[in-house]
């Protein structure tokens, strides 16, 4: 049968500001065949990256779907336009150093940041605190069901490390200010899993994160690697142009495409029976966090993937059932250099070393910018 026959075929073009055109294909395909469609708008136009997603819908009511209904798609890159690039905003910058802390401050946002944790705990914007814990760098997920070697994550505890640090640099001009860290993660007295280097600029296009983690071999398999921001209940939208609406993981996306998606942060929960790590979202160009006033923008060096949850990590991996689970007191965001593939080790093989981060070391680039709305 001809799938021209049973199936109608629309398309949409996309970009990181969303749906830019839409249009309609009439095709003949037979059995095992092939065919040419021609759709309008040259590729040399489009500036951004930008795709186009082939949505194949029934033409008719049948036992199994109602006309209209979606049976496939097919989603192609067909512009590589310019990465998410963060535009240079000259302000001037005032840094002030204590034996304890640095701050700074540069427009409206004043950054502050402990020697002692090697952490930025405050970050404020016209007044008002942004971080309700200090950022953390983050190295657990919540095990899924095809985590078995999660026994070693907790070994070598990913999920409950000491911070301790081994030095820190201020360096300060008139429109931009410079920490430099050096830092390990461990447990106690035992050896720490990873040793890092980080730099922080802040500018008047906000704040920039490089840093250069090294991991031993205590580590089987890292389930992932990035920043962790605890954020007031009303930071409870987030916007991002990456695979959604569902979540997606490197090995897990074939159900997801590339667009611009937006969502209250309530609503982004995978209700997992057994609480696990849910709702990734893979291949993430950039990520928008807001309240009412107030929109704080992730971007990185290459694509990341995201969390946006009400739950924490370590309430989820503690919890055996879904209706045991508690709401944080604030909405947690996380943003990942990369987030391991979730199959397929507890019926199947070890999961493959390209899903896997590699190791022993991660070169990570992270950028935030907070604005007004």
């Amino acid at each position: 049968m001809n799938a021209g026959d049973i199936l109608d075929c629309r398309y949409e073009i996309t970009d990181k500001n969303g749906i830019i055109y839409i249009g309609r294909v009439d095709f003949d395909i037979e059995p095992m065949g092939s065919t040419v469609v021609n759709v309008p708008n040259d590729t040399a136009e489009y500036e951004n990256e930008t795709f186009i997603r082939f949505i194949f819908t029934a033409k008719e009511d049948t036992d199994y779907c109602e006309n209209g209904y979606e049976v496939c798609f097919d989603q192609l890159r067909i512009a590589e336009g310019k990465a998410c690039k963060v535009a240079e905003v000259k302000e001037n910058v005032k840094a002030v150093e204590t034996p304890l802390c640095i701050t700074v401050a540069v427009g409206d946002v004043v950054y502050r940041f402990d020697k002692r944790k090697s952490a930025f705990i405050s970050v404020k914007f016209g007044g008002r605190e942004l971080l309700d814990r200090p950022l953390q760098y983050n190295f657990f997920r919540a095990p899924t069901d095809n985590d078995v070697m999660k026994y070693n994550w907790y070994k070598v505890h990913l999920n409950d490390f000491d911070v301790k640090s081994y030095g820190c640099e201020l360096s300060a001009s008139e429109n931009r200010a410079e920490i430099s860290v050096t830092q390990s993660f461990g447990w106690s007295i035992q050896q720490p899993f990873c040793r890092l280097k980080a730099v922080y600029v802040i500018d008047g296009s906000g704040l920039d994160i490089k840093c250069e983690a090294e991991f031993s071999n205590k580590i089987d398999m890292l389930p992932r690697f990035g920043i962790r921001l605890f954020m007031p209940k009303d930071f409870s939208r987030a916007e991002y142009f990456g695979y959604g609406p569902t979540e997606s993981y490197i090995d897990k996306r074939q159900a997801c495409y590339i667009g611009r998606f937006a969502a209250d942060i309530g609503d982004m929960h995978e209700d997992y029976i057994r609480p696990q790590e849910n709702s990734s979202h893979y291949g993430c160009r950039y990520l928008t966090v807001s309240s009412e006033d107030t929109s704080v923008m992730f971007t990185a060096g290459e694509e990341f993937s995201f969390n946006a949850s009400q739950f924490s990590q370590e309430e989820l991996a503690a919890k055996a059932h879904n209706y045991e689970l508690e709401r944080c007191e604030s909405n947690v965001i996380c943003v990942d250099y990369a987030m391991a593939g979730v199959g397929s080790n507890s019926c199947g093989p070890r999961l493959a070393e390209k899903y896997q981060l590699e190791k022993p070391l991660i070169n990570a680039h992270f950028h935030i910018q907070i604005s007004k709305i």
